[in-house]
């Protein structure tokens, strides 16, 4: 709470008076009507002057000062009663003052008085806009909750006359100053209010006290704590933005271009922020009108610039000149806000609003949708849950502009839209993000298809096979023959796996090991033994995962023998909850932790343990130098199938 010199503060409100350039003769007012009918036929500075005591009837309203207008009431002598109290079944204030309005209170006479009013906030008076009280006493007014005498809601100056015998039945008897609002006071005149907490003055915004108060009198200045913490409430949006800025930077699954639009837009991000909370400082700085509607015009041109940059995050080769389109008409309404107020536009140290002024609400609103339909086209989420992150992202926006109207003219340093922006930008990065990684995924997988592909048909194989087809046809043709069909089909069940994606029948998979194996047989005759031990077939796995680890079997296992000699065995077997799928050999056998430290790449295993993987499988290998290698493959058992197989076990 700040102390100023009284003449100093009785020195700034001659100068506000003095603005008020006074009429010759003040208009007399008898009745309730009439005070409302002069005040909105009243031109700018007119005294409007009570000529006798006036009571509110019952289907009175309020005396309300609406926007634009900048009067002097003169209490003159009288008394204003609304005549209401806390049992009659209604509520509202003697006088409201709009948000854009300016209302001096004055009484020549010495004994005006401002009474019977009965609220939920502020009994007597409730100012949105700007007050000044030179005279007069409010008195006798309830607020059911907040502000028995005054609930200031704008700038107030309470430099004369007297804000006594008033009540609240929650807090601040006397007078309430809100959280974004601006009190200068006499301290001197504020006194013997009744309340629960706060008899006087209760103060949660920006209190300026002039003088000594009097003996009873009480002021409870809450802010200095609040209004810093609420001028710090930017640096979390800042820390928000400067967080998201370091991961678009060291995003690897972003191509650069994607990462300078998302650089743009968080700048611009930043920069709305910044012209928020610089507007906000302006708010009680005289003779900035000209700056603060360079700010206004900034910020209201910039949202749909920031959702347009979004459109080339999205799907970088498009145009969009429809969307610039729009982004310029809007930018072209808001200009005018320095010739014409048929937008926006502060003058009078007032905001000023025009039958244009939401057109960035209507040009985003277009923007917006038309973001969140491109974007499941281009991207067509696989899982529906994924697709409610834009569209909270969408729905925080939305919210953040009804909670701005509603807030409408209650300053904050950064408003509920631009913080709504900055986290939706977090979140259309997460969105976006996943979609990108499952682009790299895909990219990935079908890199591994053609490597797969390539480590399946390999050029030694091939070569031995063919030259085993060629003493073929010197010696046997008709055995030359059968060896071609087998290796046809093998090599054709190649390419069918290439173009499989997800599951395949059991049998399928073993045909195609079976091919390769009977043509390694015609090989090496009398050396490669095959054994089947199958006790279940009707079962499904991963595509292309059975043949390379028989591959692996004969390559590194049978063949790594000394002798060449050995057998591969192929078993599968069935529980309650998997099946599995073992390939024995009987080779020279290895070290299972040595995979991926002994230098050699081992594509098969890696390849393998990957397809299962992306179905929920997973392969088991166990080896022992010199005894051999088993490799197993588990497959979950569906809910389904366990339930059958132990059906199957109990009818046994």
């Amino acid at each position: 709470m700040k102390a100023y010199p009284k003449a100093l503060l009785c020195a700034a409100v001659l100068v506000l008076s003095a603005l008020l350039p006074s009429r010759a003769m003040a208009a007399q007012v008898q009745t309730w009507l009439a005070l409302q009918d002069a005040i909105d036929r009243a031109g700018d500075g007119e005294v409007i002057a009570l000529s006798e005591d006036l009571t509110a009837l019952e289907t009175d309203a309020e005396i309300t000062v609406p926007v634009g207008k900048c009067l002097v009431l003169d209490l003159n002598g009288h008394v204003l009663d609304r005549h209401l109290n806390a049992l009659s079944g209604r509520a509202t204030p003697v006088i409201t003052v709009e948000a854009g309005a300016m209302l001096t209170v004055r009484d020549s006479g010495g004994t005006g008085v401002i009474t019977g009013g009965c609220c939920d906030d502020g009994g007597g008076v409730r100012n949105r806009g700007i007050l000044i009280v030179e005279g007069g006493c409010i008195t006798g007014n309830t607020a059911l909750s907040r502000g028995g005498g005054v609930y200031n809601d704008g700038t107030m100056v309470l430099m004369g006359g007297t804000v006594t015998g008033n009540a609240a039945l929650k807090k601040g008897g006397g007078v309430f100053n809100y959280a974004t609002a601006h009190l200068a006071v006499n301290g001197d005149i504020v006194f013997g209010n009744r309340a629960p907490a706060y008899s006087d003055i209760l103060n949660e915004g920006t209190l300026t006290a002039v003088g000594t108060a009097s003996e009873g009198a009480h002021i409870e200045d809450m802010p200095v704590l609040r209004r810093y913490m609420t001028e710090l409430s930017v640096i979390p949006t800042a820390v928000l933005l400067f967080a998201l800025l370091l991961a678009v930077w060291l995003d690897a699954y972003l191509t650069s271009r994607r990462k300078r639009m998302m650089a743009a837009v968080i700048t611009l991000v930043f920069s709305l922020m910044l012209q928020n909370y610089i507007d906000y400082r302006l708010l009680l700085v005289r003779g900035t009108d000209v700056l603060r509607t360079a700010l206004a015009v900034y910020g209201y041109v910039v949202r749909p610039v920031i959702l347009a940059m979004f459109f080339y995050i999205v799907r970088p080769g498009g145009r969009y000149r429809i969307t610039w389109g729009l982004v310029g008409a809007n930018a072209a309404v808001y200009m005018t806000a320095f010739f014409s107020d048929i937008a926006i536009r502060y003058y009078g140290g007032q905001f000023h609003v025009g039958p244009l002024r939401h057109s960035c609400t209507v040009v985003s609103a277009l923007l917006l949708g038309w973001l969140f339909g491109l974007t499941m086209r281009q991207f067509r989420p696989r899982q529906r849950k994924e697709s409610w992150i834009p569209i909270l992202a969408a729905a925080l926006i939305a919210g953040s502009v009804a909670m701005d109207f509603m807030n409408l003219f209650n300053e904050q340093p950064v408003a509920w839209l631009t913080i709504a922006i900055a986290i939706s930008c977090v979140f259309y990065y997460i969105w976006l993000h996943l979609q990108f990684v499952r682009e790299h995924e895909d990219a990935l997988r079908a890199g591994q298809r053609v490597q797969l592909m390539l480590s399946q048909i390999q050029p030694h194989f091939l070569f031995n096979t063919m030259e085993v087809i060629r003493r073929m046809c010197r010696n046997n043709p008709s055995d030359a023959e059968a060896a071609i069909i087998k290796l046809e089909r093998y090599l054709r069940g190649n390419m069918d796996s290439m173009a499989r994606e997800g599951m395949v029948p059991f049998d399928s998979e073993l045909e195609h090991a079976r091919l390769y194996l009977e043509l390694e047989q015609m090989r090496f005759p009398g050396e490669l033994h095959v054994v089947y031990d199958l006790s279940v077939m009707d079962f499904m796995l991963p595509s292309l995962t059975l043949q390379p680890l028989v591959e692996n079997a004969v390559r590194h296992g049978v063949r790594g023998k000394k002798s060449g000699e050995g057998t591969v065995t192929i078993a599968t077997r069935a529980y309650a909850d998997r099946y599995e799928v073992a390939i024995a050999d009987d080779g020279e056998g290895f070290d299972p932790n040595a995979i991926g430290q002994d230098g050699q790449t081992r594509i098969g295993i890696t390849n393998v343990r990957e397809r299962l993987g992306y179905a929920g499988a997973r392969l088991s290998v166990a080896s022992q130098p010199q005894k051999g290698t088993v490799a197993t493959i588990i497959v979950p058992r569906t809910k389904t199938e366990g339930n059958e197989h132990a059906g199957i076990r109990a009818g046994r």
